[in-house]
């Protein structure tokens, strides 16, 4: 978008979100109905230039209309005095999935399994794992500030992953690179393949990823294999973070691993990444790499003359 338009989107995005809540607080309120803001909500969306974050987000971690709505009612009261008061009458001050099964419509008990979205990808906190319906919940502060258009590298991603600015001009035989790396992504129609760029210098992968990321309307961040953790667990916390912040960023992750000189210890760690990694990802490397239980598709990229 625009700066106009993103602009323009912020604005709509702020009344949006406004009225979402105020459908939800209308839910809290005994015999509430939320058929008014429902019809308000169509017509806002169908005004902005671009998707309502809370609808960005929940058809990106496809959340059912109740996880949505739960996901609003935590949002509620960091956001919405009247929502806050409301919880805070049912025993506050934060919600609990007890008054989100009792007050919510579509309601299921499966919201909350570590399984579903809110919870696998930390969209929400359970304070207490002794009492489900009892636990308050908290919405991540990640999340929140998403949902109100705000936009900013996770801190807990920040010194491992780094955010690339993607002000470089391509030359003629890397936009072909690029082009190229859009097509094979759009050929599996959920960007699953691992993309390699084979003997691309770092300067060169970065620019070419960069190039591609744009043509996505993406972002580009890059991790240093260096920067992959062995340890299985800590690993798996790395991909998950990244996997949530690559749809609240809209990002494309390139993995340098052209210093993979660590030994075997270094590119099984970098292996299990590539391979499981569920986000779009391209690995600049020396020489083709065979990830596990994923499709790949490599790119020799030549040193330009001169």
């Amino acid at each position: 978008m625009t700066d106009l338009a993103l602009q323009t989107w912020a604005e709509q995005n702020q009344r949006y979100l406004s009225v979402a809540l105020a459908a939800v607080r209308q839910r809290l309120e005994p015999g509430g109905s939320d058929a008014t803001t429902a019809d308000d909500l169509r017509v806002l969306a169908g005004e902005m230039p671009a998707p309502p974050a809370i609808e960005a987000l929940a058809q990106g971690f496809d959340l059912s209309s109740f996880e949505r709505d739960l996901l609003l009612l935590c949002a509620g009261v960091e956001l919405d005095a009247g929502i806050a008061a409301a919880v805070a009458r049912g025993g506050g001050p934060l919600p609990t999935f007890g008054l989100a099964l009792a007050t919510l419509d579509a309601p299921h008990w499966s919201a909350l399994s570590p399984a579903r979205p809110l919870r696998r990808w930390r969209l929400v906190d359970l304070l207490d794992s002794r009492t489900l319906t009892g636990s308050p919940l908290r919405i991540d502060e990640r999340v929140l500030h998403y949902l109100t258009g705000g936009q900013y590298l996770d801190e807990r991603l920040a010194g491992v992953v780094e955010v690339d600015d993607g002000s470089r001009s391509l030359a003629p035989s890397h936009e072909q690179v690029a082009d190229a790396i859009v097509a094979a992504w759009a050929a599996g129609a959920d960007m699953s393949a691992l993309i390699q760029l084979v003997g691309a210098e770092p300067g060169t992968a970065r620019t070419i990823a960069a190039g591609a990321a744009e043509r996505l309307g993406a972002s580009l961040a890059v991790l240093s294999v260096a920067d992959i953790p062995a340890a299985a667990r800590e690993r798996e916390e790395l991909m998950r973070l990244w996997e949530r912040e690559a749809v609240l960023g809209s990002s494309v992750l390139l993995v340098d691993c052209l210093d993979l000189d660590g030994g075997p210890a270094e590119e099984r760690a970098a292996l299990a990444l590539l391979g499981h990694i569920a986000s779009p990802v391209i690995a600049a490397i020396r020489r083709r790499l065979v990830a596990p239980r994923r499709s790949s598709v490599a790119f020799a990229v030549a040193a330009l003359d001169g």
